[in-house]
């Protein structure tokens, strides 16, 4: 299977002025294959969100030696990346005045012609994308009209019409009610094997990232690091040991928390 993303060798930790570091995680021989969904999974401190921002060169790590499509990133500059990843992290989009159908055309960015209007391709690109997510009916609605899920699908959709072998996402389904993160998550399933695209995503919904991911990383706030299928890590008691407390216990039949 082929690598979209090779992480050889990554130590990402907290910074607190220019000498003072926590290491977090070292993480070394990892990959993302094409078309398969990655969710990363951890209780809050863990760093899940320092994970992909130090992935992504947005924070500076201890230690990294990472690829994108076998290229050392040290090598690869912005306008290349925006080729080769695409971004939906949890920053707000404040630009509210914009609509739905030019937000998501802003993924074509990297590819823009001299005259900065869009191709045919781009505008095909365009379509694919809203129509991956559902989208279409408000292409001409105001990004401020919508709700919080249906902007994250819009957010998503940018992402899609960058045509990216990667798509990273900081949790996707974060601020979203239960039906809309299933949906989030389903389509983000669809995309990866229609598409054959690769999605990285960190998530807080441990059940549906159960249910929809190819593989799971799971990060602890001690620094220890597992990886594997969703079924070997229910069935080896994983899910169990990284996120039992307190009363609270995960079911293996029932894919879900009980409360003793």
């Amino acid at each position: 299977m082929k690598e979209v993303l090779k992480i050889k060798n990554l130590k990402t930790a907290y910074f607190v002025g220019k000498r003072n570091q926590r290491i977090l995680h070292h993480l070394q021989n990892l990959a993302v294959y094409e078309g398969d969904l990655v969710s990363v999974l951890g209780l809050n401190g863990s760093g899940k969100s320092t994970l992909i921002r130090s992935l992504l060169g947005m924070q500076k790590s201890v230690e990294s030696e990472i690829y994108f499509q076998n290229t050392n990133s040290r090598s690869i500059n912005i306008n290349e990346l925006a080729k080769l990843v695409s971004v939906v992290l949890t920053d707000k989009l404040e630009d509210n005045f914009l609509k739905v159908y030019e937000i998501v055309s802003l993924g074509r960015f990297p590819y823009g012609s001299s005259t900065g209007s869009l191709t045919e391709l781009d505008k095909e690109k365009i379509s694919m994308a809203m129509e991956s997510m559902n989208i279409t009916e408000f292409a001409n609605r105001s990004f401020s009209q919508l709700s919080d899920g249906e902007k994250q699908r819009v957010l998503i959709a940018r992402a899609i019409a960058q045509d990216t072998p990667l798509i990273i996402l900081d949790e996707p389904a974060a601020f979203i009610d239960s039906p809309g993160k299933l949906s989030i998550m389903k389509m983000l399933k669809l995309i990866s094997k229609s598409q054959n695209k690769s999605v990285l995503l960190t998530t807080h919904d441990i059940e549906s990232a159960l249910k929809f991911s190819d593989k799971i990383w799971l990060l602890s706030q001690d620094g220890s690091f597992q990886s594997g299928i969703p079924e070997e890590m229910i069935n080896n008691d994983l899910i169990n040991s990284f996120f039992d407390k307190d009363g609270i216990t995960f079911n293996k039949e029932k894919l879900g928390f009980d409360i003793d």
